[in-house]
């Protein structure tokens, strides 16, 4: 371990750990530590939301001051007013985008966390797990063989290749480490004497394989497409929910990338082992969740609700008013309004 991440990798990966304690299968404690997670974060999704919704409500002053300035925001006059109207309404435009910075290291943290379980929540180090490749390499078990196929340098595998093989398919070695006669191969090594493998195993799929190990036909091809479906679902309900804006070119990249994630999920669904495509299935949906519980818990600001205009009062009111002592609460209106509404009131008499 030992770089920056990791002041957010392990925590996240104790948490990952105490998952797998409680339940004991690697594909539960997944989804039972994307669940926790969710609401972890979900006070950072109501800030966000609450700053979008008051955008929204504000979008009509802005779409009047940018009409003011005939659509020139790079004059300073422009961003003097815009700053003018933000401070007045209390709005930050960097509240919305401080909830998602903090979340993308969090998500890397996840992620990384789910994809190196040997690390975190086994407790294995860098050199054990060099050791135990080279074993098996030597030993020739076929998964690793094929791995590092070509790899090594008169029969001995460099390290920096095994360890960057590990940063994606640490997972994979999790999954060869369940077969008994494997870890008949590894009891020399010290540092495993106290080592139990990790239940991969998850209604009958293998949590460290790809979708792509077992062909395109396989039914583990549908972990991909139901990562593609979720993410498309999602995008597709936070649109139907929230609406579109009125700036067209937001639109259109909102429309990308309702079209776009699906195809990157699929991409990272199919590529990467089947526990990765369980946890980012699980992420979507409880990103749904999370849309539709914003939807109640977040309500848009109150809008401004516009003064009456007072309605003014004919002369036969006001020559009544004046007789009973109360013209001097009511709305004064000039003697020229006055004359007006008598003539008016005259010629009404007059046809009659």
């Amino acid at each position: 371990m030992g770089n920056l991440m990791d002041i957010i990798n392990v925590p996240l990966a104790l948490l990952l750990k105490l998952c797998y304690m409680i339940v004991n299968n690697y594909g539960v404690a997944i989804i039972l530590f994307g669940v926790i997670t969710k609401i972890l974060l979900f006070p950072l999704g109501i800030k966000s939301e609450k700053s979008r919704l008051q955008q929204v409500a504000m979008q009509p002053k802005i779409n009047a001051l940018q009409q003011k300035f005939k659509g020139n925001t790079r004059d300073p006059k422009y961003n003097e007013e815009l700053q003018a109207l933000y401070n007045a309404e209390g709005f930050s435009p960097f509240a919305g985008c401080l909830p998602q910075l903090i979340q993308l290291p969090l998500i890397l943290g996840l992620w990384n966390a789910i994809r190196q379980p040997l690390t975190y929540i086994s407790g294995l180090g860098q050199k054990t797990l060099y050791t135990i490749v080279h074993t098996l390499y030597d030993n020739g078990v076929s998964h690793i063989v094929t791995a590092f196929e070509g790899k090594a340098v008169d029969g001995v595998l460099p390290t920096d290749t095994v360890i960057n093989w590990l940063k994606s398919n640490e997972i994979r070695l999790a999954t060869i480490l369940n077969e008994g006669s494997n870890m008949d191969l590894l009891s020399g090594i010290e540092s495993l004497e106290n080592f139990e493998p990790i239940n991969m195993s998850f209604f009958g799929l293998n949590l460290g394989m790809q979708p792509s190990d077992y062909g395109i036909l396989a039914l583990t091809t549908l972990i991909p497409i139901l990562s593609g479906v979720t993410s498309f679902l999602g995008g597709f309900l936070s649109q139907k929910i929230n609406g579109m804006s009125n700036n067209s070119q937001q639109n259109a990249s909102m429309n990308s990338i309702l079209y776009i994630m699906p195809l990157v999920s699929i991409w990272l669904g199919y590529s990467f082992p089947i526990g990765v495509g369980i946890y980012w299935i699980t992420s979507n949906l409880l990103n749904m969740l999370q849309t539709l519980l914003l939807k109640v818990v977040v309500k848009p600001p109150k809008q401004e609700v516009k003064a009456k205009k007072e309605k003014k009062l004919n002369y036969n009111q006001i020559e009544k008013m004046k007789r009973e002592g109360t013209w001097t609460d009511a709305i004064e209106v000039s003697a020229e309004e006055q004359n007006e509404v008598k003539s008016e009131n005259s010629d009404k008499k007059s046809k009659n």
